[in-house]
């Protein structure tokens, strides 16, 4: 047999350690059981903001404004021109000709500095736009982190329903056998049964369509994964006022408002430069002939253009210019008022989703010792399957609202966050 060539040995070493790599990232991202790893939320949004597409989006608008900016700087730059032309006609000798030009505008009545002041804003804007989707991407990703930590609390609580289910199946069966009780009890405490084990396999769907809803707020697969940070704690709020003057400041949509606001007041000085005198200087230099020596032309030249009338043109210019500057002031207006609304009706979800914590917390202990007593008196022999069976579904009820309370808390400080234009430390 043939040796390998050393491109094909190489190529081999190289595809060897590719897999190598790989087989190592899986056990590293694995545990040591089952197939799932863990991860942070801090995880989740370093992730997203490396590979959401919506922020590949955002930027490349920002790098196109910025491009576009570059092209209104150099719109009043030198230029030069390089001409070569070569003939010939039937019963003569041929001809030649080359030439040299070069043109600057010396003057354009200040509009080529109100464009460049014009499209500085757009890039401002195309900024904040930049900020705007990063700062929307991580509250997506918080919202859905927490919606997978739901899904798995109660997940969790399903599963430890159906083992008490189990538990009194197994306690009404050996009651029946003893005489105890009717086969009323064992029918009852089956049917409760199926219908956990019916709820649980509706929260492990939950759990699936939780964790897509994380991978796709993150922007990447993320697979078979479990969160490992919890709910957020509770944190003092700021109160309406000052929220509100924050929000002003630092909402990226409220600061692209007023930069586009500005951006229109500037296009109608821009329209109204239409009409506007421009000088340039033009210079050129060329050989020509039909032999040798050439021919030399030398021309430096001084253009002063004054449009004298344009039909009207400008006007309407003008007007459409200053119909978009009141109409970009107008939706300025109106998303203030979007956001003094947004910022109240925030902090009173925050406020109303912390209030139900403690409730919540207060309810499962009542439910929880209401559930011991009911399970004591039928063991006792003077308690009914009915009676048992409400207070576990009050129980499970209690526990799967505090979960929600909980993930409600800590989606509405996301969304005030979001709301006030920033994160709180």
């Amino acid at each position: 047999m043939k040796g390998m060539t050393p491109m094909k040995k190489n190529r081999s070493i190289a595809a060897f350690l590719v897999l190598l790599g790989i087989f190592f990232s899986i056990g590293m991202l694995r545990p040591a059981y089952g197939n799932e790893r863990t991860i942070t939320i801090e995880e989740c949004l370093a992730l997203a903001e490396a590979n959401h597409p919506a922020l590949e989006e955002a930027r490349a608008a920002l790098a196109g404004q910025q491009a576009r900016l570059g092209q209104v700087k150099v719109s009043n730059a030198l230029k030069g021109n390089l001409s070569a032309s070569s003939s010939r006609n039937s019963g003569s000798d041929g001809s030649y000709s080359t030439s040299f030009s070069v043109s600057k505008l010396l003057s354009d009545s200040g509009k080529n500095a109100l464009e460049r002041k014009s499209q500085g804003l757009s890039v401002d804007a195309a900024a904040e736009s930049q900020r705007e989707t990063l700062l929307s991407v991580r509250t997506s990703v918080k919202e859905a982190y927490y919606g997978l930590l739901l899904a798995i609390l109660r997940r969790d609580q399903a599963e430890e329903t159906v083992k008490t289910y189990k538990k009194h199946l197994d306690k009404a069966r050996g009651f029946y056998d003893a005489g105890i009780v009717a086969k009323f009890d064992v029918t009852k405490a089956e049917v409760d049964l199926s219908n956990a084990r019916l709820d649980l396999l509706s929260a492990k769907s939950t759990l699936e369509t939780a964790r897509a809803a994380l991978s796709r707020a993150v922007g990447v697969p993320l697979g078979n994964i479990d969160p490992v940070s919890g709910f957020r704690p509770s944190m003092v709020l700021p109160d309406e006022r000052f929220a509100l003057e924050q929000a002003m400041e630092n909402r990226p949509d409220f600061r692209t408002a007023r930069l586009k606001s500005q951006a229109g007041k500037l296009g109608i000085s821009i329209a109204a430069k239409g009409n506007a005198a421009t000088i340039s200087l033009t210079g050129s230099a060329g050989l020509s002939g039909t032999g040798l020596p050439p021919d030399d032309d030398f021309r430096v030249g001084v253009k002063l253009s004054v449009p004298v009338f344009d039909g009207g043109l400008t006007d309407y210019s003008i007007a459409e210019a200053r119909a978009s500057s009141d109409g970009l002031l107008a939706s300025q207006k109106k998303l203030e008022q979007t956001i003094h609304y947004e910022v109240r009706s925030s902090i009173l979800a925050v406020q109303e989703a912390e209030a139900r914590i403690p409730a919540a917390e207060l309810l499962v202990r009542q439910a929880e010792e209401n559930l011991t007593l009911a399970e004591g008196r039928y063991e006792m022999g003077v308690g009914n399957i009915l009676e048992v069976a409400d207070a576990l579904l009050a129980f499970n009820s209690a526990k799967v609202s505090h979960f929600q309370a909980l993930h409600d808390y800590s989606k509405a400080v996301s969304t005030l966050e979001k709301t006030l234009g920033g994160e709180f430390q």
